[in-house]
């Protein structure tokens, strides 16, 4: 790294700690993440209310239960619903205005004037915000996970953590890929509110728009499901000490419609990020079996979700190649 690129990550680094701004994304993942958990704790605690659980006997080491490892998933499940709204947001607050804000106070100007180049000050920049994005997303996960396992009631084992931290990779790259869409946007744009304009609507589109897309996609594909007539049979069950009822499986066809219809809306949803990082975080919590208490192995995972990765840093390596193209063409005027 060249020492002028080193100057600007410096520079851009030390604002953004000093930045309310920053500091207030960290503060909201906190808390919605805290909130969260809070909410499925209080209703979890209504569901079972009443329910013993026995303890283990003196002299054994208690060993952890499929409901137990169930907890532990709804808990991971928490911690990426909280991440995947503030990841983005963090994303776009660094990169909307990364380049615009520098041309509207003119000090992108004076800085093309000095022997510095312009890929030269998008490196520092880059660099910068992989720095504060990884800053955020390790500061906010250890400030909220002991809080939120606190009010779960869980108990993370090794396991449990190593592949916590491993979810932050692609927490960290959901953030980025929103960085250099917001990144890209504030290259074109001439002024600030414009370009956090077009990041809102593109994270509004990507995040909501999107999901409701798919699924309007895969019924107009294969129209309303099937009309069969359903037995209204049931049966009671024993699970954990937990009277339950057993629901009969659907019909064939019933369940060849919807297998198609879940496989046309996640082929529509292989281009949202967001989509592909909830896949991603919930194959590192998948179990082997759902009886079984462990989890599947990193290169199973690695071997059937790397189309997840690559969608992830696609969208960083696509708009981060789009900003040097743009940002290097275009000539700075008043």
């Amino acid at each position: 790294m060249s020492e002028k690129v080193a100057v600007i990550v410096r520079k851009e680094v030390l604002e953004n700690l000093r930045s309310l701004r920053y500091w207030g994304l960290i503060v909201l993942f906190v808390l919605l993440f805290v909130a969260i958990s809070a909410a499925i704790s209080a209703a979890m605690g209504s569901a079972f209310q009443g329910r013993e659980v026995p303890a283990p006997e003196r002299g054994r080491p208690a060993t952890r239960g499929v409901a137990e490892l169930r907890l532990v998933v709804q808990f991971v499940g928490s911690l990426s619903a909280a991440m995947s709204f503030v990841a983005p947001l963090l994303g776009i607050a660094l990169g909307f205005s990364a380049i615009v804000a520098e041309r509207e106070k003119g000090t992108i100007r004076l800085v093309l004037a000095r022997p510095v180049y312009r890929d030269q000050v998008l490196n520092g920049k880059i660099l910068a915000a992989t720095i504060l994005i990884a800053i955020a997303v390790f500061v906010s996960t250890a400030l909220s996970l002991p809080i939120s396992a606190t009010l779960y009631g869980v108990t993370l084992t090794a396991d449990d953590l190593s592949r916590l931290m491993l979810s932050l990779i692609p927490s960290i790259l959901l953030a980025l890929a929103y960085y250099a869409l917001s990144l890209f946007i504030s290259v074109l744009s001439d002024r600030s509110g414009r370009a956090l304009l077009y990041c809102i609507l593109a994270w509004i589109f990507l995040t909501f728009v999107l999901p409701i897309a798919a699924s309007m996609i895969a019924y107009s594909v294969l129209g309303p499901p099937p009309a069969i007539a359903l037995n209204r049979t049931s049966a009671t069950g024993v699970e954990i000490g937990v009277t339950v009822t057993v629901v009969e499986e659907l019909p064939p066809q019933l369940q060849d419609y919807y297998r198609k219809l879940g496989e046309i809306t996640s082929s529509v949803l292989m281009i949202s990020p967001n989509d592909r990082y909830f896949t991603l975080v919930n194959a590192l919590f998948t179990r082997r079996s759902p009886q079984t208490t462990s989890y599947v192995d990193l290169g199973s995972i690695i071997a059937t979700r790397w189309v997840d990765l690559a969608v992830l840093a696609a969208y960083v390596a696509v708009f981060t190649l789009l900003s040097y193209i743009f940002f290097v063409q275009r000539q700075e005027v008043r």
